[in-house]
Order: structure tokens, then sequence, then C-alpha cells
């Protein structure tokens, strides 16, 4: 019984050794004769069952060892080298390839001692060509995942410094116009120059942060479309007028031509579509010699019951763009002229922006140019239509209100930052708006709390702030047993400018949501909507 066992325990072992290796021999170093005691079937090369060592590797290795190893493997298996080898080590490997059938596969021999007398070596042979490939893929992807990571850091860089260099510019003309607008107190017409500039520069700095960001939010995938009911033909009277603003000041023609009727109603984002459209004409604009001439051409193409596709051209006599680069004209940064400046130049991201938004509403965009005679830019979308038309104009925009009167009314204003304190407390007291001041969420509280209800007229409510947060502070203020604690206006206003940011504001109960720098007209609309209702 014990014999059967030993016997297939035995017989277990070298299938498996023979499924694993190619052979095992070993290697008398008085006589130099070598026995091969496992062979597997499949092995393509093999030494004999026994034979002299030396003689077998001078037929076998020029036979069968690929050309550009068989110098190195020659000397590495002469057995005077393996001894002196195994002097200072247990175990050597020779790797190299082996001609089998017709390709060449990769093996490692193993070599070692067997027993302390070191009369006897061992010699196993498996074949790695497998391993060795999926390893060389494996290397192939490290390698490219460096390459890519080298890439990446390289892009994060040239992003740095480019941010650097467009938040550094108009900041260096804040700075330097500030200082010297001190220089020049009591000489009015040069300080009214200079604000206006510090104004041209600060606004470009806001304009390039919001690009930014509507850039990262919009690849991301991280933004919602704000559809709302827009008069299109409104909505192109702003656009036409802002066009018009800069296209006189660089002398330039801009003409206006509407092919079809849009004195109806179309439910879209007006906002993001707008900057799309405008980013568009500002180029043109921009890159439009002086005495030159824009075209922005619109053209209802297809009016169904629901929806309407319309057609914006925007085209140009200007620089023209080479035909090489217009493959990259939405990357983010792109511009084919780098040495323009930055508050001239731009920062080569109004096109991305573009196309993502457009591309975003299911539209396209279209580019067209040559160098030295201008360019065309096309956009389609498609547009739904309201449906209750006549009852919409009807509606009456309160935001043309000229001026606005808050006298009688108190207004908490919830802010940790001394200065934006003092700055919004100007605005709001500049229209006779009575403020009271909080400096965190938890001060905000407890000034609603401690009046009587209805003693204040709304509360403007910062988002970012220590001891307690402006969204718990109107979460409280909403879950108080007060009467007016569900009913008092409480408007958002912070730099916390992402649709996510917005959403999170009205979740917590808030009524309105500004974003800082605020708009002051849109403040005094806001509040003039919340408190008079």
């Amino acid at each position: 019984m014990e014999e059967k066992k030993a016997i297939k325990e035995q017989e277990i072992i070298e299938d498996v050794l023979k499924s694993e290796l190619d052979f095992i021999t070993y290697v008398d170093t008085d006589t130099g004769v070598c026995h091969t005691i496992i062979t597997n079937e499949g092995t393509d090369v093999a030494p004999p069952p026994y034979g002299d060592y030396a003689a077998v590797n001078e037929v076998s290795i020029p036979k069968y060892v690929h050309p550009d190893d068989q110098e190195e493997c020659a000397r590495a298996l002469l057995l005077p080298n393996i001894i002196e080898e195994l002097r200072s080590k247990d175990h050597i490997v020779v790797p190299y390839r082996l001609l089998c059938g017709s390709s060449y596969r990769r093996k490692e021999l193993s070599i070692c001692y067997h027993g302390d007398d070191k009369k006897t070596i061992v010699m196993v042979r498996r074949d790695v060509t497998d391993s060795y490939e999926e390893e060389q893929r494996q290397n192939e992807r490290l390698y490219y995942a460096l390459m890519d990571a080298r890439h990446a850091n390289q892009e994060k860089n040239e992003f740095l410094e480019r941010m650097s260099h467009e938040i550094r510019t108009p900041m260096n003309s804040i700075i330097g116009l500030s200082y010297l607008t001190k220089e020049y107190v009591g000489h009015e017409r040069q300080v009214l120059e200079n604000l206006d500039k510090i104004n041209k520069s600060a606004h470009f700095l806001l304009s390039f942060i919001d690009d930014i960001l509507n850039l990262s939010q919009i690849e991301s995938g991280n933004v919602a479309m704000v559809q709302q009911d827009v008069e299109l033909d409104s909505f192109l009277a702003d656009i036409t007028r802002r066009a018009e603003k800069w296209a006189k000041e660089k002398q330039i023609t801009f003409a206006v031509e509407r092919r079809g009727d849009f004195d109806r109603e179309y439910c879209f984002d007006a906002e993001k579509l707008g900057k799309a459209l405008f980013n568009i004409l500002e180029n043109a604009i921009k890159y439009t010699q002086q005495e030159g001439r824009v075209d922005f051409i619109v053209e209802r193409l297809h009016d169904a019951n629901e929806e309407a596709t319309v057609r914006f051209e925007i085209r140009d006599n200007g620089i023209g763009i080479e035909e090489s680069f217009l493959p990259y004209i939405y990357d983010p940064f792109e511009q084919e002229e780098e040495h323009g400046t930055t508050l001239n130049g731009g920062t080569g991201l109004g096109l991305s922006i573009a196309r993502n938004i457009i591309e975003f509403m299911g539209g396209k965009i279209d580019a067209y140019s040559e160098k030295g005679k201008g360019s065309t830019f096309v956009v389609t979308v498609t547009l739904q239509k309201v449906a209750d038309y006549e009852t919409s104009l009807r509606k009456q925009s309160k935001s043309e209100k000229l001026d606005y009167d808050f006298s009688g009314k108190r207004a908490l204003l919830v802010e940790d930052n001394e200065v934006n304190i003092e700055i919004t407390r100007n605005i709001l007291t500049h229209k006779n708006l009575e403020v009271e001041v909080a400096v965190n969420g938890e001060e905000g509280v407890n000034a609603f709390l401690s009046h009587e209800p209805g003693y204040y007229d709304v509360i403007l409510m910062d988002i970012r702030m220590p001891v307690m947060d402006g969204l718990t502070a109107t979460k409280q203020i909403r879950s108080a047993e007060r009467a007016d604690s569900r009913r008092i206006p409480i408007i958002a206003m912070t730099a916390n400018v992402f649709e996510e940011d917005v959403r999170k504001s009205f979740e917590a109960g808030m009524d309105a949501h500004l974003s800082k720098p605020v708009d002051i007209k849109q403040m005094y609309f806001v509040l003039d909507s919340m408190i008079y209702g």
C-alpha cells in the first residue's frame, strides 16, 4: 500500500515538473558528464539523457541559440565559469533565446549545486516567453503611464504659468493704478481715467476666473442648463448692443442681419448661449483690424409647432486663421498668435467654452477661415418654443426699473469679511436700506431670533463663515418656531458660483443667489423683488 502511494506521488511530482519545466539535468563536475532525468515531451530542444556536457553545448548552442545570444550563452555555460560563479552565489540564471520550431522562444536556465560536496551541478530550464512578453507589455504600459504623467505634469505647469500670467497682468495694473491714483488726488480727470482702467482690469480678471470655472464644470459634465422663458428678440438685442459698443471703440463696422421673425419666446439657457455667442463675436472684433467689418447674421432655418432651429453666423474680414491651426482653435489656451497681450489678446478660452456650451445644448459649431482674409463661425441650435406665448407677452420686467428706494426697510447682513461688510453696507444704505450686521452664521441666527417677527425685511447671507456657515444658519432660521421664519427673504451672497452651490443654497431654504463680486444693479433688482414682491 505504501509502495503504491509512493509511486503515485512520484508520478504526480514528475507530471507537474514536466508541465512546468523543459527539463532537469545534472552535471558531474569531476567527469563533465551530464544526465537528463526529466524532460517535458513538448520541449523542442533538450539535451540527451546522457552525454558529455561540453560536447552537447558545442553542438546545440550554435545550432539553436539566437545569434545575438550565442557568445554570451557559450561563455556563461562553460563549466569552469559556472563553478567560478557559484563560489559567491547560491544559484545563477542564464537567459537566452532558443529556436523552437520556426520561431525563437525565451528560456531561463537556473543552475545550482546539489549536496554539500559540490560535485553535482543541477540545471533546470523553463520557458519564460509568456511571462517575458507580459512583463514587456506591463513595462510598456508603465512607460506610457510615466510619459502621460510627465505630459500631464508639463501641462499642469504650463496651465499654472498661464494662470499666473493672466492673473498677475491685470493685478499689476490694479495695484499700479491704485498707487498712481493716490498720487493724483486733486486731479479729477486723471483719477477718473485711472478708475476706468482699474475697473477694466478687474472685470477682465473676473471674466478670466469665470472662464476657468465654467470650462472646468462644462468639460466634467457637472453642469446643468437653466431653462427659462426668453424673448429671442430681446436676447439678440442684448448681445448686439454689447458687440456694437466694443466694435465702435475699435472703429469697426458691426452689421446685424435678421432673417425671419424673432419676436416670440423660447425656453433655453440664455446666459450660457449668450456667453457662447458673445465669445465668438468678441474674437471676431478682437482680431479684425481698425475700419474692418464684422457681420452677425441670424436666421430661422426650421420652424415647427414646438421648436425652431436658429442659425447664427458671425463673419469678419480680420486676420484669419491658418488652415493648419483650425483643428486646434477650440483647445483651451491655444492661440495662433502667442505674442498678444493679456487684455487685448485674450486668454484662449473663449472658443473652447463656446463649443462646449453649444454642444452641451445639442447644437453644432463650424469654423471656416483663410489667413489674411477673415473667418466665419456658424452656430446652429434648436430651441423649444414657449407654449403660452400670449401670457408671456404681457410680462413686464422689473429689471428695467431705473431707481430703487428701500426707505423704511431693514436688512440683516451676515458676513465675516470687514471690507465686504463696508462695501455692501454702503451700497445698500445708498438706496436708503437700513443695515445691521452679524459676522457669522450663529450671530445671524441669534440676531434674527432676538427681535420680534417682521423686524427684518430681508437677510443677506454669506455661505463660508467661521463658527457657523450660511447654509446651516439658513436651515436654523427656517426651522424656527416664528411667524416670519419661513417667509422672510434670505438671499445668498457668496463667492460659491457653481450650479451645485446654487442648488445647495436653494435646498437650504434660500430664495435667491447673488455671486461675488456682486452685480450692483442685479442686487438692487433682487432686493426689490424679494422685499416688495
